[in-house]
């Protein structure tokens, strides 16, 4: 793991706010974590300001633990510092930079893996992206080193007990240049994986003529990854255990807790009164244990914050009052900082209170209020991005809803919450939608005070004297909300 390369002199309110922002979009997947990174730069005011914001997102998510969160940092790096777009803050640590995406960009989490082909110790050569029909690992490591003598042991053990049902290729790749030591080693701790499932395969390349550390990587040893059967990059800077995890073999804490979320919900949904009593039922499980309270309600916070239904958003500000608010003395102060704004984003505009106007932007420049225009039945508020996939799905399943819409009285005010208005403006001439377009003056508006936009898209629904009837529908909800 790289130490951060800005060091300290940017710390401050400002600087030191952004993590927490990093913090709640880290779990997201890369390309969202980029697109709102990309506004977040383009809302600061001069080139400095944004370099830092950048640098600053570059050394969070080198060091983030979410697999896969070094892609951030390879996109900021390409797409901020390395095209010279903005001036890296801290020039001796500019090759550092140089070298964290050169030896990172090839092997990210989801890519296809590079090609490869190694010598093998019983001779010949052997291409680890050849075709067999399952799982490869690819387990890189030296003789001497102390780490891999921790990790061979736990690995050759999952592997003797692999027991998936498809085939997996055990890629045993030997990073230095004694031939003996290599044989020694091989024979003595992969020489005993006699599983029928697994196929292992100890291969070298002493002079480095594959480059396979830069293809994969490879900077320090043990390096671990997993291909799926398309060598597609499923794990990367794994361990012995997050590889079991991977494979099957052993669920994760949070995806049992998840699928235990899950089927409250269906069973018995979602809302605050019956996510309360699943709560206290998970305080005698938890007892003192400091470390099992934190991944226990923060996880519960989680999963109830990304449903996006309302009953969730009011479950998961109740998971946060009582358990992470009313637990002070469990949480660092960052994450009381984080915890109190996304309640109070939560209990923002709740249904029964009135919904509040903010002056936004027609596609001529003109400001408009958002709830001008009366004499309707029911609004319409339909937050989104153009180049939100979700926010398109979204956008043709409401104009297919044109008829339901109109028959009940209902106008829709699109409002994009993104910093391009050239984007916006071209997506209305392709756009046959006869609903009120608006945007916000980014990041100035408002509506960034007024309206939880940090998700999007997000629909309210509200009455002619604009009362919040509900809110955090999706078009499906809200058909059904007007049919009733």
């Amino acid at each position: 793991m790289l130490a951060p390369l800005l060091g300290s002199a940017q710390e401050g309110g400002f600087y030191d706010s952004l993590k927490s922002y990093f913090d709640a979009v880290c779990v997201m997947p890369v390309d969202s974590i980029n697109a709102r990174l990309d506004a977040l730069i383009a809302s600061a005011t001069d080139d400095e300001v944004r370099a830092g914001i950048a640098g600053r997102a570059f050394d969070y998510f080198i060091q983030c633990p979410v697999m896969g969160a070094e892609g951030v940092s390879v996109y900021i790096a390409d797409n901020y510092f390395l095209n010279k777009r903005l001036k890296w803050p801290s020039e001796e640590t500019y090759p550092t930079l140089y070298a964290f995406a050169e030896f990172n960009r090839q092997s990210l989490l989801g890519m296809q893996a590079p090609e490869l082909t190694l010598e093998s110790l019983e001779g010949g050569m052997v291409n680890v992206r050849d075709y067999n029909g399952g799982y490869k690992v690819l387990y890189f490591y030296e003789d001497a080193c102390s780490t891999c003598m921790k990790q061979t042991p736990l690995l050759v053990s999952l592997l003797k007990e692999y027991s998936d049902g498809a085939p997996l290729s055990f890629y045993a790749v030997y990073t230095q240049s004694d031939r003996s030591a290599w044989a020694k080693y091989a024979i003595t701790n992969f020489g005993s994986i006699n599983n029928p499932l697994v196929q292992v395969y100890n291969l070298w390349d002493p002079e480095g003529v594959s480059e396979f550390h830069k293809k994969y990587s490879v900077l320090s040893t043990p390096s671990l990854l997993l291909l799926d059967a398309d060598n597609r990059i499923v794990g990367r800077k794994l361990d012995a255990t997050a590889l079991g995890q991977l494979l099957g073999q052993k669920e994760s804490f949070t995806e049992s807790l998840y699928g235990l979320l899950t089927d409250v919900g269906e069973n018995l949904g979602l809302e605050p009164d019956a996510m309360s009593d699943i709560c206290k039922a998970f305080s005698s499980r938890v007892g003192d244990d400091a470390a099992m309270y934190r991944d226990t309600y923060l996880g519960i916070f989680n999963f109830l914050r990304n449903q996006g239904s309302y009953d969730a958003m009011q479950s998961a500000a109740m998971v946060a009052d009582t358990y992470i608010l009313g637990k002070p003395e469990m949480w660092s102060p960052e994450m009381l900082a984080w915890a109190r704004e996304a309640v109070s984003r939560l209990k923002m505009n709740a249904v029964g209170d009135t919904a509040p106007d903010v002056m936004l932007l027609n596609k001529g420049g003109r400001s408009r209020n958002m709830l001008s225009q009366g004499g309707r039945k029911y609004t319409v508020l339909f937050f989104n991005l153009v180049s939100c996939s979700d926010c398109a799905a979204w956008k043709e399943e409401l104009r297919a809803m044109k008829k339901t819409l109109r028959r009940h009285g209902t106008r829709v005010v699109s409002v994009y919450t993104g910093p391009d208005p050239e984007e916006w403006r071209a997506s209305l001439k392709v756009c046959t939608c006869t609903w009120r377009d608006l945007r916000a003056d980014w990041p100035t508006s408002d509506l960034y005070t007024k309206y939880d936009v940090s998700i999007v898209p997000r629909i309210y629904l509200l009455d002619q004297d604009y009362t919040i009837l509900a809110r955090d529908l999706t078009p499906s909800d809200l058909e059904e909300f007007l049919e009733e």
